[in-house]
């Protein structure tokens, strides 16, 4: 009996130890998790904040851009007036964008030469 108490023992208190060992691990665990989603989360709140900020500031650079243009084009306008008058818009002259046409209706292209034979394109052979 001596034998069966102590292998009863032995059993009891590996069951009990792994119980225990169980527990506090997960304990262990479970406070590794919640420091990991903290940090986390503030990781978030700050990536949040920092694109709120960026908006803010492209918000106000395009407002500035806005106002410049609109300097811009009210100083175009005005000049506009001074140079070209009461009308207030520039005169531009008619090209004729109409071109030679042949005998088919087909535009005809503008020769870039002269029509005379250069030489240049020859075979010469130079007696010297």
């Amino acid at each position: 009996m001596n034998e069966f108490t102590l292998i009863l023992s032995v059993l009891v208190a590996l069951v009990v130890g792994f119980i225990i060992g169980r527990f506090t691990s997960r304990a262990g665990d479970a406070a590794k998790l919640q420091s990991a989603y903290n940090k986390s989360r503030k990781e978030l709140e700050q990536v949040k904040r920092d694109l709120g900020d960026h908006f803010t500031g492209s918000a106000a650079l395009l407002e500035q851009l806005d106002e410049q243009y609109q300097r811009l084009y009210q100083y175009m306008a005005e000049q506009n007036q001074k140079l070209c008058g009461e009308n207030g818009s520039f005169k531009h002259e008619q090209i004729d964008t109409t071109g030679a046409v042949d005998e088919y209706g087909t535009d005809v292209q503008p020769l870039d030469y002269s029509g005379e034979p250069s030489g240049l394109l020859r075979d010469q052979q130079k007696t010297g």
